[in-house]
């Protein structure tokens, strides 16, 4: 019986851990509506509105070029344009296409692609539709898709991410 207690006392320690592990990385963050993200794995950095009322987050995208690859798959070409003025160019797989309803009543079709997307520390790989969202103030709209369970958005503030991002590079080789 003396032999019981410790082992009993060692698993109730180590449930009682990873309970605490658990609801470490189900807290969910609070941040502004107005963040700045990093976006793809170059960290390219955006202006970036956290919206809930949207569905899927949206990037202002130029020279967007629909195109089929050899295997008869639709793929994208596009170039984001950085806070900085840096501009990379991208070529993803389309995993969908979105109609947007226009407030004219019309409908647009835009490209959706998988994006990895850090806001406030947390990086994701999300849906993504590319837009031109040249007469917007932000160049990324990023919505519940990424949001949901994650994030918590204070539409008072703007700006409040203490954490950094930092790209799949540093972390595996942090100096």
């Amino acid at each position: 019986m003396d032999c019981i207690k410790p082992a009993l006392g060692a698993a109730l320690t180590a449930s009682l851990l990873f309970v605490q592990s658990a609801n470490a990385r189900t807290e969910k963050v609070t941040l502004g509506y107005l963040e700045t993200a990093y976006v793809g794995d170059s960290m390219l950095e955006m202006g970036a509105k956290l919206d809930t009322g949207a569905d899927f987050s949206s990037i202002y995208a130029r020279d967007i070029k629909v195109f089929q690859n050899r295997d008869k798959e639709e793929w994208v070409s596009f170039r984001l344009v950085g806070d900085d003025g840096r501009t990379i160019r991208y070529k993803k797989k389309v995993i969908r296409t979105a109609f947007i309803k226009t407030k004219t009543g019309g409908n647009i079709e835009r490209p959706v692609i998988s994006l990895d997307l850090c806001v406030g520390g947390l990086t994701y790989t999300t849906p993504v539709n590319l837009a031109d969202r040249e007469d917007f103030d932000h160049p990324l709209l990023v919505g519940r898709e990424f949001l949901a369970r994650r994030v918590l958005v204070d539409s008072g503030q703007s700006y409040t991410a203490d954490e950094g991002c930092v790209s799949a590079a540093e972390e595996q080789n942090p100096s």
